[in-house]
């Protein structure tokens, strides 16, 4: 039989759509009660099976193959078929009817009727391609009422003019895309790699990337509106379209603007790693996968055989400051101070990179401070400083909160340098000491004797077998006096004025007391003890005031003896002195006398 009133299919057109209007031209409100009428079902013509739509090709008097060509076909599995392209059902919004309030006032000019088209069954079409509208959607229908009678729908709703809400470029050009892929048309923007993803693959990946770029990774695509929703695929589109390469500037960029200071990848990406980890269909998504897990594993702190969205992480290319911390031995607390001291950038707080803060860590986790330098030396500490000070010693490490630390290697360097030239010996020969003892005999510093060793100075320095530290270092007295003794003063020691006076000790002593003869304090240029020194003028201007009894007598030639009794008959008596000093005369006195 057929119908006495029909339609002709219109181009793109749905066969829901098409059957919706029939029913509608033959007077019937509801499409199932339509097709009822008419021995067929509902259900097997939206299902496209073969004998529903050859009874329909009767009544309409439409070819099988028209009827068919714009329709999804069921595939099994979860899959639809349309010109060639399958589909996963959850690509499709089949029952929440779309459309593009433009094309429907375009349908109605030019056609008399709208129509309903596959490309408005998209999921991820929210934009009309050829006007940049927003499709507009409508609720699911209550019973009788199908959800696929797109017909009735449309006559029940009314109003499609005042709809008009237009998106921007972006939108528009992904919509665009998507359609040009469904109906295999020449690509106005053309990207090898997404035009090698299937459909809903690069749709989807689009449309994730737009929402975590706009919203971030804690929202999900299906909270929010269509407008939103279809700004965000074409931000996506935007970035995919470029390729590979812009894409993951794209991830990049995500990353650098988490707040999460020790975060991952799961909580930077939020939603979208999650959608990658629950895929259906894995296996679609193989090329996209890949290129993530690409990037998370070259840009996050990813430990060898920790898996990253199925694939196992081969080699680490970064650390966090926990992990660096664990690799050295140190703890988190340790770890913290450090990362303050050394004021790491933001994206360094979240990862380190191989190989970084070597030297420093090291030293950190087994460098010695001062005290604990002076210990392995069996010195005070006071030493450790004066060593530093000298340049001997350096620190390898000092910041702040963590204090001052020597490499271990740097300390063995130097004892190894100052004991080089001093071998073991059971049994130290006479006239040497041990290091802090020589120290104080020959009044050098410990620093300066150190040094000396350090550059070869000494040839008898040993090292007393079973002492530790610098205890077992020791120097020959004479040899350390040889090589400290300085340039020889000039002037008279306080030895050589008394055999120039021919006094005793106690006189001398006297002397220099009483401030009769001024002197100089200065070291002695060997054994660096102090000494007094006095100047040729000063003895001069003394024997020009005092004449010593032994000088008399050594200049006579006699015995003092005679000198002191010839000076009491001419009554002539010495200067008060202390009863054990020797008797010294005032020069004017005893001039006339002793001529």
């Amino acid at each position: 039989m057929r119908l006495g009133l029909t339609l002709s299919m219109l181009p793109q057109e749905t066969l829901p759509s098409f059957v919706s209007h029939v029913a509608q031209k033959n007077g019937s409100r509801y499409v199932q009660d339509f097709v009822q009428d008419m021995g067929l079902s509902w259900s097997s013509i939206l299902q496209l099976e073969l004998e529903a739509v050859q009874d329909l090709a009767d009544l309409t008097g439409v070819d099988p193959e028209e009827l068919t060509s714009h329709s999804y076909k069921p595939l099994g599995s979860g899959f639809f078929g349309l010109m060639g392209n399958r589909l996963p059902v959850s690509f499709l919004d089949r029952s929440r009817l779309k459309f593009c309030p433009a094309c429907c006032e375009d349908d109605i000019g030019h056609q008399g009727r709208t129509w309903g088209r596959p490309l408005w069954q998209l999921d991820s079409v929210n934009c009309c391609p050829m006007h940049g509208l927003l499709l507009h959607r409508l609720a699911i229908p209550c019973y009788p009422r199908s959800p696929h009678d797109f017909a009735g729908r449309m006559a029940e709703y009314g109003g499609i003019a005042a709809l008009r809400r237009e998106l921007g470029s972006q939108p528009s050009q992904f919509a665009r895309y998507l359609s040009e892929r469904i109906y295999e048309n020449a690509h106005d923007i053309r990207c090898a790699w997404l035009d090698d993803l299937s459909i809903d693959v690069a749709a989807r990946l689009c449309e994730n990337v737009g929402v975590l770029l706009l919203k971030g990774p804690s929202v999900r695509s299906n909270t929010l509106d269509s407008m939103t929703l279809a700004e965000a695929c074409g931000v996506g589109f935007s970035v995919c379209v470029k390729g590979r390469d812009e894409l993951r500037n794209a991830y990049e960029s995500v990353r650098c603007r988490s707040q999460s200071r020790n975060g991952g990848f799961y909580t930077d990406f939020g939603f979208f790693t999650r959608w990658l980890q629950r895929l259906t269909y894995p296996d679609r998504y193989r090329t996209v996968l890949d290129h993530f897990q690409n990037f998370v594993l070259a840009s996050y702190p990813i430990a060898p055989g920790q898996m990253v969205l199925g694939r196992m992480c081969a080699e680490r290319r970064w650390y966090s400051w926990n992990e660096l911390g664990n690799e050295y031995g140190l703890t988190p607390g340790r770890i913290s101070r450090f990362q303050r001291a050394i004021v790491v950038a933001d994206d360094e707080h979240r990862r380190v990179a191989k190989g970084s803060y070597t030297k420093e860590l090291e030293v950190l986790a087994s460098g010695l401070d001062r005290v604990e330098a002076s210990r392995k030396f069996g010195v005070h500490v006071s030493l450790i400083d004066r060593l530093v000070d000298a340049d001997l010693l350096q620190y390898s490490l000092s910041l702040p909160g963590l204090g001052k630390l020597f490499r271990r290697e740097d300390l063995d360097a130097f004892w190894n340098s100052v004991t080089f030239r001093a071998p073991l010996a059971d049994n130290v020969p006479a006239g040497a000491f041990a290091l802090q003892h020589i120290g104080r005999r020959a009044k050098v510093q410990s620093v300066e004797l150190l040094h000396a060793l350090a550059k070869g100075t000494f040839k008898k320095a040993f090292r007393l077998r079973g002492a530790k530290g610098f205890r077992a270092i020791h120097l020959d007295l004479n040899e350390v006096l040889d090589v400290f003794a300085s340039r020889p003063v000039e002037g008279l020691s306080r030895k050589q004025v008394r055999k120039a006076l021919h006094i005793n000790c106690q006189t001398i002593s006297v002397i220099f007391r009483k401030k009769m003869i001024e002197s100089t304090r200065v070291r002695s240029p060997r054994s660096r003890k102090w000494m007094s020194i006095v100047a040729p003028e000063q003895l001069d201007w003394f024997l020009s005031r005092y004449l010593p009894l032994g000088l008399m007598a050594y200049d006579i030639g006699t015995q003092a003896r005679h000198v002191s009794s010839r000076l009491e008959r001419a009554g002539i008596q010495p200067i008060p002195l202390p009863p054990q000093c020797s008797k010294i005369y005032l020069r004017e006195e005893v001039s006339p006398v002793i001529a």
